[in-house]
């Protein structure tokens, strides 16, 4: 990738991102609250509940039909663990298991690591590849686009859940 690549891909990224989080604080995040943060929106759903006062996601048979729905609590600590490991792993560290990662309990966490995502795209080689997060080893643009798109469904996801949660209260 040449410098003008790297600099052009860098700006595509960060923009998605900014657009993305745009949306988020204004659209979604703001709408979150302790009435539907754990609210299911069906009997089969899974959540994150507090086990020996750690907050612990519930991980889905993924070889169930159908698949269960989540919660707004689950998704936002889904986006914190993928999250989490992502930047993580680009920085060299490691990346820890669904059943390591504790929710933070809120959606100030997430603010946070956007801002340390986009520290990651302004500060690494885009080129440089990274192991463990996809089958193969992956460059950081491919990964920082699959980041991107794997939080704008998720917010699209909280975002349908809080409209489906108004509708029914009116």
């Amino acid at each position: 990738m040449s410098e003008t690549e790297g600099t052009l891909a860098e700006r595509t990224l960060r923009t998605q991102l900014d657009l993305i989080m745009l949306f988020a604080d204004e659209h979604v995040l703001p709408r979150i609250d302790e009435a539907v943060v754990h609210r299911a929106p069906s009997a089969n759903c899974v959540d994150v509940r507090r086990v020996d006062g750690v907050l612990v996601a519930d991980w889905p048979d993924e070889s169930a039909s159908p698949l269960p729905e989540t919660t707004i609590a689950w998704l936002l600590w889904h986006i914190e663990w993928w999250w989490s490991n992502t930047i993580e792993v680009c920085r060299d560290g490691n990346a820890v298991g669904p059943d390591s990662h504790e929710w933070s309990g809120s959606v100030d966490r997430i603010r946070t690591l956007a801002d340390r995502w986009r520290d990651v795209l302004a500060t690494t080689n885009l080129a440089k590849p990274i192991a463990g997060l996809m089958p193969d080893d992956t460059p950081l643009w491919e990964v920082a686009g699959w980041v991107n798109f794997e939080l704008t469904k998720n917010v699209a996801e909280i975002g349908q859940l809080l409209t489906r949660y108004s509708n029914t209260e009116t």
